[in-house]
């Protein structure tokens, strides 16, 4: 009987070249090796698995048979180191992320650069904009998003509660925190989200206290809106790991948990094996959750 598969390459290989010196070529065996293991494996089974004519070798019907399952196991073979070769074995190569602008630059530049120190061939592609990517479409390979409930087909690690509170410039604060302690919201000037952040908590929050008239300047960027707030322009509803850190910005109240929701790392399941994105995923939570202080609102005395 076949003593192992290579017996079976072996045949495939004879009937394919249709000669021993073939064979051994394609396998990178000497000739004579070939010949012995031909003739021990007909008189193990003990059936003629080729007819020998002036040096060329014509399966019989029994050596046709175990010659195609011999191209069978190499085939699969192939196809097995294929997908292997094409694997991302290695944390190396491009990792698309996806953020918003406010992330990308008041809470993930760290994060990126500690990527980078750990794994130098990885390059990176950060894309920040408030428009989800869609991650089941690859139109990036991580995000780094704000959800009460991250979709079921994604792969998501909970970074951390996202607290909201109210911020003024210092020289409004005493002013205007006589107005914050008596919740009379209707008295402030106002800095807030545009139409195209519609369904975001602080705009729904706003609205069941103040009158649009009462909005000085609208933007889609919780950066643009920290910075006009530190002008003196208007108070604002802010994300505390933006407005916490600004010594020109005061908070006029304590975490407003009507805005709140959670910050969750995400991938595809499809990507879990890909090394290069496995790598920054684990380094980018590692990296955020030092941040949870922050991102929640705890403000450290």
């Amino acid at each position: 009987m076949a003593s192992d598969l290579n017996d079976f390459l072996l045949l495939a290989a004879i009937a394919q070249n249709q000669s021993l010196a073939g064979a051994a070529a394609q396998l990178k065996l000497n000739h004579a090796t070939v010949f012995r293991r031909l003739n021990n494996l007909e008189e193990s089974l003990g059936v003629r698995l080729f007819e020998r004519q002036q040096g060329v070798y014509t399966p019989t019907p029994a050596g046709e048979e175990l010659a195609r399952v011999g191209n069978v196991i190499g085939e699969q073979a192939q196809t097995a180191l294929r997908q292997v070769a094409g694997q991302d074995l290695r944390p190396s190569g491009e990792v698309r992320i996806s953020t918003t602008d406010s992330m990308a630059n008041e809470l993930l530049m760290t994060s990126l650069n500690a990527c980078r120190q750990q794994y130098p061939e990885i390059r990176l592609q950060l894309s920040s904009t408030n428009q989800l990517f869609n991650l089941s479409k690859r139109d990036a390979d991580i995000a780094l998003r704000v959800s009460q409930k991250p979709p079921d087909y994604l792969i998501g690690k909970r970074i951390s509660r996202l607290a909201f509170a109210i911020y003024a410039a210092p020289h409004l604060a005493e002013q205007w925190q006589v107005f914050a302690r008596e919740q009379s919201w209707h008295k402030l000037t106002w800095l807030a989200l545009d139409d195209s952040m519609s369904q975001h908590r602080s705009l729904k929050w706003l609205a069941q206290f103040i009158t649009p008239d009462l909005i000085a300047m609208r933007s889609n960027s919780f950066v643009s809106l920290a910075k006009a707030c530190s002008t003196g322009l208007g108070a604002a509803l802010l994300p505390c790991f933006i407005a916490d850190g600004h010594a020109d910005l005061q908070r006029l109240s304590s975490n407003i948990d009507e805005c709140a929701s959670d910050l969750w790392l995400l991938m595809h399941p499809d990507l879990r094996g890909t090394a290069r994105v496995k790598a920054v995923f684990e380094v980018l939570q590692q990296e955020l959750s030092k941040n949870v202080n922050l991102i929640s609102g705890q403000v450290l005395n």
